[in-house]
């Protein structure tokens, strides 16, 4: 697996505190069998330092991991809170891309949804990037309607799911709309979004059992080692998604299986 967003340098955002904090985490994710990760610091602090610092600090992590016998593949990224002039950060070279691809991984705030959004991510693929949107599922609009999702699927637009909203460690409607969006494709992308070893570690052998068991292991090896080493190639990704149709349940909508 290579997992696609993770916080895994100490001392920039709210991942590891310090080296001892990024090495744990590092050894939580060879044990389960993650061979890679982008590390995807939140751009506020990625931007103050800058992406040669941010690089320094990487090769820093790459010695570290080495020495404590670790041979995962680690790449630079960021998770960029998307803006209305998040292009000209790319362009000027402020903010930057996964692996120096096309691919940009963008987070939203959870509620409310922005009345810039739709044309922020239209304004990056305008620009040539290929937006990755990170855990849809937490967004209070897409797990009120998942089928706003599909719309942004039918424009293009990427999506990552978390290991731990599937296993439900971020609540029962978290989960719901995690499923959703896997079932119908909507996701092209499973990740950790791992900040600490003792915090959102990065095990995702339970999640994958989970996704396994909605769509079947050809799926689910598209997200964690297909779809990830396009990025890393700079390839396109083939996108197929299905539109959720909902029903009105004792609980509130709920989306009916394909």
């Amino acid at each position: 697996m290579i997992d696609i967003h993770a916080h895994i340098l100490p001392g920039v955002d709210d991942g590891p505190a310090d080296m001892a904090g990024s090495v744990a985490m590092g050894k939580i994710a060879d044990r389960e069998g993650i061979e890679g990760i982008i590390s995807t610091s939140h751009s506020k602090e990625a931007a103050a330092l800058g992406r040669e610092d941010m690089q320094a600090r990487l090769d820093a992590v790459r010695a570290a991991w080495q020495d404590a016998g670790l041979t995962l593949r680690l790449e630079l990224g960021v998770e960029i809170f998307l803006q209305p002039d998040t292009v000209d950060d790319l362009q000027a070279g402020r903010l930057w891309t996964l692996v120096e691809s096309r691919y940009v991984l963008v987070e939203l705030p959870y509620q409310p949804w922005p009345l810039y959004a739709e044309d922020a991510l239209f304004g990056l693929q305008v620009a040539g990037y290929i937006p990755i949107l990170a855990h849809p599922e937490r967004y209070t609009a897409i797990q009120a309607d998942p089928a706003k999702m599909y719309t942004l699927a039918a424009r293009g637009v990427l999506g990552q799911v978390t290991a731990m909203a599937l296993t439900g460690e971020q609540g029962p409607g978290t989960k719901r709309c995690a499923e959703t969006l896997v079932r119908h494709n909507l996701v092209q992308f499973f990740a950790t979004d791992a900040h600490r070893a003792d915090w959102r570690s990065p095990r995702v052998s339970g999640a994958l059992t989970v996704a396994e068991d909605l769509v079947g292991g050809e799926a689910v090896r598209a997200m964690t080692e297909t779809n990830p080493a396009r990025i890393l190639s700079d390839e396109e990704i083939p996108l197929d998604p299905t539109q959720p149709t909902q029903r009105k349940g004792l609980f509130g909508w709920t989306s009916r299986r394909p």
